[in-house]
C-alpha cells in the first residue's frame, strides 16, 4: 500500500526540507487510514443497525399480538379479586412502569459514542505526535 523509501547512505542525512516533506507525507497517510478506518466502522455499525431493524419489523406483529391476549388473560384472572376496571387498570401500571423500565435500558445503550474505536485511535496519534515533539533527538537537532 506504501512506497517503499529509498535506502539512504549511512553518511548522507535528510535536511530540514527532506524531514518536513517526508513528515507531511506519513501525516497524509495516517489520516489517510484514520479515514478509512472510520469508513469501515461507519459500515459495520449500519449493517448491524440495518439487521437489528429488520428483526424487530418481522417479530412485533407476533409479540404484540401475544402481550395482547396475555394482558386480557391476565385482567380476567384478577377479575377474582378486583372488579374488571380494576384488574385493567392494574395490568396497565404494570405495562407502563415495565415499558419504561425497558426504555431506559434501551437509552442507555445509546450512550456508546459512535466511531469509538476511530476516537481512541486518533487520540492515541495526537499522542503520539505530542510525544514525539518532546523526544530528546529532535531537541538535540532543534539546539543545533
Amino acid at each position: 500500500m506504501t512506497a517503499a523509501r529509498p535506502q539512504r547512505t549511512g553518511e548522507e542525512r535528510p535536511g530540514a526540507a527532506g524531514l518536513l516533506v517526508q513528515l507531511a507525507g506519513d501525516l497524509g497517510h495516517l489520516v489517510a487510514q484514520h479515514i478509512a478506518l472510520a469508513k469501515l466502522e461507519l459500515g459495520a455499525s449500519a449493517r448491524r443497525a440495518g439487521i437489528g431493524v429488520a428483526q424487530i419489523a418481522a417479530c412485533a406483529p407476533l409479540v404484540l399480538v401475544g402481550y395482547a391476549f396475555l394482558n386480557a388473560a391476565l385482567a380476567l384472572a384478577l377479575e377474582r379479586w378486583l372488579p374488571l376496571a380494576g384488574s385493567v387498570a392494574l395490568v396497565g401500571l404494570l405495562n407502563v412502569v415495565l415499558g419504561a423500565l425497558g426504555v431506559l435500558a434501551a437509552a442507555r445503550r445509546f450512550r456508546r459514542p459512535m466511531l469509538d474505536d476511530s476516537v481512541n485511535e486518533l487520540e492515541r496519534t495526537a499522542q503520539l505526535l505530542a510525544d514525539a515533539r518532546t523526544h530528546p533527538a529532535l531537541e538535540a537537532r532543534h539546539d543545533r
